[in-house]
């Protein structure tokens, strides 16, 4: 019985990596054909607001602000908004330089206080703008500089942040950006003019790890480039069921029209991503558009960030399960969505099989070397090479794994060399990675909740 469910776990995660191989090269086959050629000119790109949600961000929100500020988009049409969520740090401080220099005002250039716009509907987002440059047209004759407005709000969430900000801008498209994140010159001119296509509500970005520090950093580096070519592939069997933090962009009608963002289980761009699909939307990637983001230090900050993503996925799951095993939503909800949910018992399941027969076997050591006062020496013929089908399937798995790894090192750098960090991502990751998964699952099963921090 434990074999045979081996076998079929081995040959359920071949089957997924041998299809989004084949998906990918069918993508690259046929895209030229799909893709249709849109226009870049800048009098025919969309005005885009990039909201800024930020809570105790001191020490990030400067670069993040520069690096938007270093966008290459027309200057009218582009709006920087940061919603500080009641931080108790200088996070307000930093953003009000922003909001006087960053935004074009100095002395003889008018700034005013405004009320919202729209009276906010949550209780907990009852806020006031701390300041908004009251001449646009001043503004850009006076510095090439985009419009920065600055919001101090209650704390009450990224969701509630978003959705102020929401209440306070007229622009067509919207994004986020993390305060942690920061994002490259062109990537707004690489998103903007995907959404030429009506039918695209949502585009996404391709994130990159900030230059690693430490073996955990280059291992999620590693990580990132695998996310880089799932989400190129996902995009492209129009199966996206994440639209991540760090500078996704929505179309601002459509996110209106579903009632903006929520909660969803301190995942709300799951759960948007997922409502975008329901409502029979697509959701597009541009991999040239490129985000730099931090990444955890320790175990620790990395465990605990891992829960908050899996438990999210898990509850998110559950409030659209009807999605699941469902044609009308073709490849989601027949082969992603029910690969995602497969894929967390799989890895248990191996987690623990692999560990009870660790224990087990160093228990047969001791015991074999208390009876029989034999201590163990290892042996190693390099003429030795195991060919049973599961070390065959199992060496198969890995091989795909690196392929795709490679496939998404091209996709976000151009070149295919594998990460510094590949060696310990083989090694380590399918240790690290139960840990959260189990964890995550036990929070679900009993909705305890999870904390942003």
């Amino acid at each position: 019985m434990g074999f045979g469910l081996m076998y079929a776990c081995l040959f359920i995660s071949l089957y997924f990596e041998v299809f989004m191989l084949m998906a990918f090269i069918e993508t690259q086959r046929s895209r030229a054909a799909r893709m249709p050629v849109l226009s870049a000119v800048a009098p025919e790109l969309p005005t885009v607001a990039i909201i800024v949600p930020c809570f105790n961000e001191e020490k990030t929100l400067a670069h993040t602000i520069e690096s938007l500020q270093a966008l290459e988009y027309p200057v009218e049409k582009l709006e920087i908004i940061i919603v500080d969520d009641g931080s108790k740090d200088k996070t307000l401080e930093v953003a009000r330089h922003y909001a006087t220099e960053g935004g074009g005002v100095h002395e003889n250039a008018t700034v005013r206080t405004q009320q919202s716009l729209e009276p906010s509907k949550d209780p907990k987002t009852s806020a006031t703008p701390v300041m908004e440059q009251n001449s646009r047209e001043s503004r850009i004759l006076m510095h090439h500089t985009p419009l920065v407005k600055v919001f101090h709000k209650e704390n009450g969430g990224k969701h509630s942040a978003m959705n102020y900000a929401l209440a306070h801008t007229q622009a067509a498209l919207i994004g986020c950006l993390d305060a942690d994140s920061t994002v490259a010159p062109d990537a707004l001119s690489h998103i903007a003019p995907i959404f030429g296509d009506p039918r695209i509500a949502a585009v996404i970005q391709a994130i990159h790890v900030k230059k690693p520090e430490n073996s955990l950093q280059y291992l999620q580096e590693v990580e990132y480039r695998l996310s880089l070519f799932n989400r190129f592939t996902l995009a492209a069997l129009g199966s996206t069921f994440i639209t991540p933090g760090p500078f996704s962009i929505f179309r601002r009608a459509v996110v209106r029209e579903m009632g903006g963002w929520r909660h969803g289980h301190s995942t709300e761009d799951r759960e948007m991503a997922l409502r975008i699909q329901l409502a029979g939307h697509l959701i597009a990637n541009a991999p040239r558009a490129q985000v730099i983001t931090s990444t955890p230090r320790t175990v620790r900050a990395l465990i605990r960030q891992r829960v908050r993503w899996t438990y999210g996925f898990l509850r998110n799951a559950m409030d659209y399960r009807h999605m699941f095993a469902n044609k009308k939503f073709g490849n989601l909800g027949l082969i992603i969505l029910p690969s995602a949910l497969v894929s967390i018992g799989i890895a248990l399941f191996f987690f623990f099989r692999v560990l009870y027969y660790t224990l087990q076997s160093i228990m047969h050591l001791i015991l074999r070397t208390e009876i029989l006062g034999i201590s163990y020496h290892p042996s190693f013929d390099i003429f030795y090479f195991n060919t049973s089908i599961l070390w065959f399937v199992i060496w198969a798995s890995v091989a795909l794994v690196l392929i795709a790894i490679s496939i998404g090192s091209r996709i976000g750098t151009g070149r295919q060399r594998l990460p510094k960090g590949t060696p310990l991502f083989v090694l380590f990751y399918g240790f690290l990675a139960p840990i959260w998964l189990g964890l995550a699952v036990v929070r679900a099963v009993f909705k305890t909740g999870v904390k942003w921090r």
